[in-house]
């Protein structure tokens, strides 16, 4: 898509206007209250006009969504597979997703011999 992602920013430590991302601030804010359940109110408004009214509910639908699935996963207590455990060591650090009440579920000092670089391993598959 050509679009570089900057995880610093998806959690709040970034600069969403040095995304380059139309209503990057207006986006990340407005997710940002709904998962905490603060008032959209003005919100809102700021997102609808940064990024028009269909941006705004797609945004609506994608934090709904997302949330949803958070939920299920925790409620059922979903473990994640040791390959991908392993693959998503990196990732899991900058999002701070181990500090989750979630990731109890899984045993996340998990290793896969070839790890992130070797994705037939995380299939379960023989490395070559």
């Amino acid at each position: 898509m050509g679009i570089e992602v900057d995880l610093d920013t998806a959690v709040g430590s970034g600069d969403p206007a040095a995304t380059g991302m139309a209503g990057g601030a207006e986006l990340l804010a407005f997710a940002e209250a709904a998962v905490k359940g603060a008032s959209l109110g003005g919100l809102r408004r700021a997102l609808i006009a940064a990024v028009g009214m269909d941006g705004a509910a797609q945004a609506a639908a994608t934090v709904a969504a997302f949330s949803g699935l958070v939920r299920v996963a925790d409620g059922t207590g979903i473990p994640i597979d040791d390959g991908l455990a392993s693959a998503s060591t990196e990732i899991r650090g900058q999002l701070d997703l181990d500090s989750f009440a979630g990731a109890g579920n899984s045993d996340l000092r998990a290793v896969v011999a070839g790890g992130a670089n070797d994705p037939i391993s995380l299939f379960g598959g023989a490395s070559s």
